[in-house]
Formats: C-alpha cells, structure tokens, sequence
C-alpha cells in the first residue's frame, strides 16, 4: 500500500506548544517585578532582564523547530511517527498493535482549534504516540482504523 502524509496545521501547532511557557511567564513575572521594586538590588533586574531575553529568544525558536519536525505518516501496514528538537525521535507502530485512537482537546488546544490523537497499543498501559495539529482527525482516525481492519480483517467496535 501507499504511504500517507498527514497535513499538520504547523502555525497552530507553534502557538499551542508557545501557550504553557507564556502562561507561567505571565503568573512568574508580576512576582519578580514586585520583588525588583521593594529590595531594588541589581542582580535582581539583571536576572530578570536575562530571563526575558533568554524567554523571548529561546521558546519561540524552540516551539518553532519542534512544530516543523513533527511528521505522522501510514506506511503500508506502520504508523509512522517523528518529532523533536534537541533529541529526535522516530517511531514505527505496527497497525495490529493498535487498539485505540482518542481524540483529546484540552484548554490551551481548544483555544488553538487543534486536537491531539492518543494512539493505545495492546501490551502498553500507556499511549504509545500522541500526533498534535493534526488537520481533519476524525478522518485520520478513521482511517487509521479502516486501514487496520483491511490490512488484518479484525472488526473494530471503533470503525
């Protein structure tokens, strides 16, 4: 079988994955703006300046990078799945090991319209790979599962 790329919406993504370090500068930064006006000790600003250069620099480059190295794919009979920044990872998930893909949307996603999809394999009490930003994910769900039960004629109570 041919393989398929899923579109991920990368714009989406980089502000989704940008939502929590923003969130926890806003509550941090009220705090250390305060302390810097009641003791007014240099060190104080200089470490404020240098984490909001560090902040302003580091995570939007970073949540840039991570957003365009995701890549999901469905080779054949193996979902195919690739991410990261500093460390890179590549996953292969045979189809006959899927039991279960979820679509979960918290908060920050919501606000974002994106949804992650949680892959559950048997034998892992955990989700074996979750794919974020991806456009379209009941179709990709479905597909997934269309694609398992034709490859290995299973019946999913899912499909």
């Amino acid at each position: 079988m041919n393989e398929i790329e899923f579109e991920i919406d990368r714009g989406a993504v980089k502000y989704y994955l940008m939502a929590p370090p923003l969130f926890m500068g806003v509550i941090l930064l009220p705090p250390l703006v305060l302390a810097t006006c009641v003791s007014r000790e240099l060190w104080l600003i200089c470490f404020l300046f240098v984490c909001l250069i560090l902040f302003l620099g580091f995570v939007p480059w970073f949540c840039w990078q991570q957003s365009q190295n995701f890549r999901y794919r469905l080779v054949g009979s193996t979902l195919r799945v690739d991410g990261g920044v500093l460390v890179l990872f590549r996953k292969a998930i045979p189809l006959e090991r899927i039991t279960d893909v979820a679509l979960v949307q918290g908060p920050f996603m919501r606000f974002c319209d994106i949804w992650a999809m949680r892959i559950q394999t048997a034998g892992s009490s955990q989700c074996e790979a979750t794919l974020i930003g991806v456009r379209d994910p009941e179709r990709v769900r479905d597909l997934i599962l269309s694609r398992r039960q034709s490859v290995y004629g299973e019946k999913s109570e899912d499909a």
